[in-house]
C-alpha cells in the first residue's frame, strides 16, 4: 500500500515538472518570437534610414550637379557630361529624368522665372491679356490691377482717380508700398475670387525678372497667351526640341515688345527634384539665381 501510494506522488510530482517544462517552454518561444519580430522592426527601421539618408544624399548632389551645369554650360539641347544618362533638359517646368538605374530615380523641373509672368509688374500688357483670358471683365482686370500696383508702389495714392488708399486691405493686412516678396501676397488679392489663385501661382512669380520670355513659359501659359492652335503648334516643337527664337518672333507679330520681352534665358530659376530609393520617395524645391560672375555665385531665395 505504502509503495503504491509513493508511486501514485512520483507521478503527480513527475506530471508537475512536465507542466512547469512547458510553461517554461511556452515563456521561451514567446520571448524568441517577440525577440524576433523586434530585430525585424529594429532591421527595418535602421534599412528605411539609410534608404532616406541615401535619397537625401542624391537629392543634394542632384541640386549641385545641376546649379553647376546651368553656371558652366549654355547647349542643353544635348547631353552634358556632368550628367551624361539625362533627359534632354528643358525650362518651362516640365519634369525629365536625369538619372535612373536599378536602385534609384531622380526627376527634376526647372523653370526659368522670364517664362512666368512677374507679380511686381501686374499692369504689364500681358497681366492684361491673361487675366482677361482667364474670365474676368474689364473692370474687374483693372482693379485687381490697381490694387496690387498700389501694393506696391511707393505713394499713397489711390489707381481711383482723386482717391488715398485704403490703410489696409479687408482682411487687415496694411499696405505695404513695396514690391512683393513673398508667395502668399498674391492671395490677399484673390480672397474673393479663390478659384483664379491655383492658375496664377502656376504662371507668375513673386521675383522681379528682366522680360517676360514666352519660349520658356509653361504650357498653361502659352494656352493664355496665344490663340489654341498657335499654342498647340509652339508646345509641339517646344517638345520636339525644335522651336527657334526666329520661330517664336513670328508668332508673336505684333506682340513682342523688346521692353518687356525677351527671348533669352534668364538667371532666377526654380528647381524641383524629386528621389525615388526603395521605398522612400523625397522632394525638394529650390528658387535660386545665378551669377556667375560674382564673389557669390549663387543666391538661393527659398526652399520648400
Amino acid at each position: 500500500m505504502m509503495m503504491a501510494t509513493m508511486k501514485n506522488r512520483i507521478k503527480q510530482q513527475q506530471g508537475v515538472a512536465l507542466i512547469q517544462v512547458l510553461l517554461i517552454s511556452t515563456i521561451i518561444t514567446i520571448l524568441a518570437i517577440h525577440f524576433s519580430f523586434t530585430a525585424r522592426e529594429q532591421i527595418a527601421i535602421a534599412t528605411a534610414f539609410e534608404q532616406r539618408v541615401k535619397a537625401t544624399q542624391a537629392l543634394k548632389t542632384a541640386q549641385n550637379k545641376i546649379i553647376f551645369t546651368l553656371l558652366t554650360q549654355n547647349n542643353f539641347k544635348q547631353q552634358n557630361n556632368v550628367l551624361p544618362n539625362s533627359e534632354l533638359w528643358n525650362f518651362h517646368g516640365k519634369p525629365f529624368v536625369l538619372e535612373k538605374n536599378e536602385n534609384i530615380e531622380v526627376t527634376v523641373a526647372i523653370q526659368d522665372n522670364n517664362g512666368l509672368l512677374s507679380q511686381q509688374y501686374i499692369k504689364s500688357q500681358y497681366w492684361t491679356k491673361v487675366l482677361e483670358r482667364m474670365g474676368l471683365d474689364s473692370e474687374q482686370v483693372k482693379r485687381k490691377q490697381g490694387e496690387i500696383a498700389d501694393w506696391q508702389d511707393k505713394n499713397d495714392t489711390s489707381w481711383l482717380m482723386g482717391d488715398s488708399e485704403p490703410r489696409s486691405l479687408e482682411n487687415g493686412q496694411e499696405y505695404r508700398n513695396k514690391a512683393i516678396q513673398l508667395p502668399q501676397e498674391i492671395d490677399w488679392f484673390f480672397e474673393q475670387e479663390p478659384q483664379y489663385l491655383p492658375l496664377i501661382k502656376q504662371i507668375s512669380t513673386q521675383y522681379s525678372v528682366v522680360g517676360f520670355n514666352p519660349m520658356n513659359a509653361p504650357n498653361i501659359l502659352l494656352e493664355l497667351f496665344f490663340e489654341a492652335t498657335i499654342a498647340r503648334l509652339i508646345i509641339e516643337k517646344r517638345d520636339q526640341h525644335t522651336l527657334t527664337r526666329q520661330q517664336m518672333f513670328n508668332y508673336l507679330g505684333d506682340e513682342y515688345d523688346s521692353v518687356i520681352m525677351t527671348l533669352f534665358q534668364g538667371v532666377k530659376f526654380k528647381i524641383t527634384i524629386q528621389v525615388k530609393l526603395a521605398d522612400v520617395q523625397m522632394q525638394e524645391t529650390i528658387e535660386v539665381e545665378l551669377q556667375p560672375n560674382k564673389n557669390e555665385p549663387i543666391l538661393i531665395f527659398s526652399r520648400y
